[in-house]
């Protein structure tokens, strides 16, 4: 089952130039599963399984990223280097894509999926030690200017 409507990345597609009647099936399925790829790295991506169960941002980048393709090969013969609006689409959505994965932002009510990585400082305080004076290397990250090492 597709895990973006036809309406969602019609948003995306200027009807006047190139209408869209139905989504191909296959590249769709293929740009889901690229999307998803990434994502499942960070965020358990099992559960999206339809439209209602995928979050909104999720199905944005898989409609622009569904967009830029269908509208790339709708214009290829036009342009060389490929279509500005298209590449435009698929910028945008690699960089939500990256933001999510690398942790610039969150997809709301959908925290990731930390279980498998490891817990040690700084992510996880409580293995920091005090700095002493025999190591006041020991402690939190901190830059000071004026020291000699």
């Amino acid at each position: 089952m597709a895990r973006v409507t036809l309406n969602e990345v019609r948003a995306w597609v200027e009807p006047t130039k190139l209408p869209l009647s139905a989504l191909d099936t296959e590249l769709l399925a293929h740009l889901e599963e690229e999307a998803l790829v990434r994502l499942s790295s960070t965020y358990d991506v099992d559960v999206w399984v339809d439209s209602g169960t995928t979050p909104k941002i999720v199905r944005t980048i898989i409609s622009k990223l569904y967009a830029s393709f269908y509208i790339d090969r709708a214009y290829s013969e036009n342009q060389d280097d490929g279509n500005d609006y298209a590449i435009k689409l698929a910028e945008n959505a690699e960089m939500l894509l990256t933001g999510l994965v690398i942790g610039d932002f969150e997809i709301p009510n959908n925290p990731p999926d930390n279980s498998s990585s490891p817990s040690f400082y700084p992510t996880n305080a409580s293995s920091s030690q005090t700095p002493t004076l025999s190591d006041p290397s020991l402690g939190g990250p901190h830059f000071s200017l004026g020291k000699v090492f």
